[in-house]
């Protein structure tokens, strides 16, 4: 068992260390972003599918309203998923008479991608955009972030651009949700300077009319991810635009954040079974991404575990030397790692919080739990296009 140990910590390792080092190495020869000149005027269709936000809409929609690009190049449809509040009513009455914004009420709560299908459908039947943006109701977007998310559409390899999401630390957040994406934004950056950026950020993200993927299944869960990755099945380039600026506020609790994560998780091996001919070796080093980057992460879980039930067998087995000592560091880290996460709970029930070093492996485990709790509601096929709306720190 000793060999299946130090595989699975070398493929840790290498997911989680070395990965991110080879990938700064090889982006730094690599050509660098694309150069965000201004290219011809294109006619855009932002699209938002909507649930519960009756807070959060009308502020969506001045926001989206006020970005600087053309008004007579813009329209905005917003998409009421069957919400049990007033979102329609309050979309309704802040689009007023404004032919630029089109609000289309569900009656049924069918699913974001439902949504985002119908809306694709029906806007490219009445207006055929050059490009369709995709983004949440919660979601606030810098005044210039269109205008930067849609300049490197003049690169005619381009086929789709994702921005940069902020994530705001409301008064009572207590979650490190805002770490990780600044570090998702990171490697998104180095790997669209190689190659194409692994999906997109739902957020704020963009793609040319033709090449969205009409024939996604309804229940898809992380779709901003499936799509971000069928423009690069296409054959074009899905590249990461940071100074495309969105804002949005974290979870309040690390019990909201599991929830989500939970739901992400099992999004993530759906995505992977949707996109899994990205991992063809034509795809180059894409591929090689996609493995790194994704697949060795998403099963980041199951290798702790099959890393941590070798040791034990090892060191149950009477081994000695070197192999006991590292074996038992291995179990002393796993378990310190689970006591961190029961004591953050703990502390925040409290009104307190562990050191930052200490609170970060704490949200760093429970994060790989909730992964491996939605690896398990993958595999009991629970999974379901609509969601619950998480409520979030304080308002910006």
């Amino acid at each position: 068992m000793w060999w299946l140990f130090l595989s699975t910590v070398a493929l840790l390792a290498y997911a989680w260390v070395a990965y991110p080092v080879i990938l700064r190495l090889l982006a730094g020869a690599a050509r660098s972003k694309v150069d965000p000149q201004p290219g011809p005027r294109l006619k855009a269709a932002v699209i938002v599918s909507a649930y519960n936000e009756e807070a959060h809409i009308r502020e969506r929609i001045r926001n989206l309203r006020d970005v600087d690009w053309p008004s007579d190049s813009l329209t905005v449809w917003i998409g009421v998923d069957g919400a049990s509040d007033r979102t329609g009513t309050e979309a309704e009455a802040e689009a007023g008479g404004d032919a630029r914004v089109r609000v289309r009420q569900f009656e049924k709560n069918r699913g974001k991608v439902a949504v985002l299908k119908d809306l694709v459908r029906e806007c490219a039947a009445s207006e055929s955009p050059d490009i369709l943006v995709f983004t949440d109701a919660n979601t606030v977007f810098e005044r210039g972030a269109l205008k930067r998310l849609l300049a490197p559409f003049a690169d005619c390899s381009v086929g789709g651009v994702c921005g940069r999401l902020s994530l705001v630390r409301g008064g009572l957040a207590e979650t490190h949700e805002g770490t990780y994406w600044d570090w998702e934004a990171r490697l998104k950056d180095l790997e669209s300077r190689l190659d194409s950026c692994l999906g997109a950020n739902g957020a704020i993200y963009a793609m040319r009319a033709g090449l969205f993927w009409r024939d996604i299944p309804d229940n898809t869960i992380v779709d901003d991810f499936v799509l971000g990755m069928k423009v690069r099945e296409t054959g074009a380039r899905m590249v990461f635009e940071p100074d495309a600026v969105a804002y949005e506020e974290m979870p309040a609790t690390v019990g909201d954040e599991w929830t989500r994560r939970v739901r992400i998780g099992a999004g993530d091996y759906q995505a992977l079974w949707l996109c899994r001919r990205a991992l063809l070796p034509r795809y180059g080093v894409f591929a090689w991404m996609f493995m790194s980057h994704k697949f060795l992460r998403w099963f980041t879980p199951h290798l702790m575990l099959l890393a941590t039930a070798s040791a034990a067998v090892h060191a149950l087995k009477g081994a000695d030397g070197s192999g006991l000592a590292v074996a038992v560091l291995w179990l002393s880290g796993m378990a310190v790692l689970a006591l961190l996460a029961a004591v953050s709970r703990l502390t925040v029930r409290l009104g307190l919080r562990l050191p930052g070093l200490l609170e970060r492996a704490a949200y760093f485990f429970t994060i790989q739990a909730a992964l491996a709790a939605g690896f398990l509601r993958f595999c009991g096929g629970d999974l379901r296009g609509s969601w619950r709306r998480t409520s979030r720190g304080t308002k910006r």
